[in-house]
């Protein structure tokens, strides 16, 4: 999963989503991220200060396209 940071595949990792299953063109069901694992998902960026909504998160259409939308909103470091 070399198209995503590190960060999210951590993150995708705690959510039971396999490395190997996911690719730069995966979308997000494809990847076994449904409602309730972008809820979680949700609440895990919300634990390291990124707010982004599940609403957000469900819009963006592959693993690449959500990196960087997290990406945009992490905190100033």
């Amino acid at each position: 999963m070399g198209a995503v940071s590190t960060e999210l595949r951590d993150m995708l990792a705690v959510l039971k989503v396999e490395p190997g299953d996911c690719g730069p063109d995966t979308g997000l069901e494809e990847a076994g991220l449904d409602s309730l694992a972008l809820a979680e998902l949700s609440l895990l960026l919300a634990e390291r200060g990124v707010q982004v909504g599940q609403d957000e998160l469900a819009a963006t259409a592959t693993l690449p396209a959500l990196d960087q939308l997290i990406a945009s909103r992490l905190p100033a470091r």
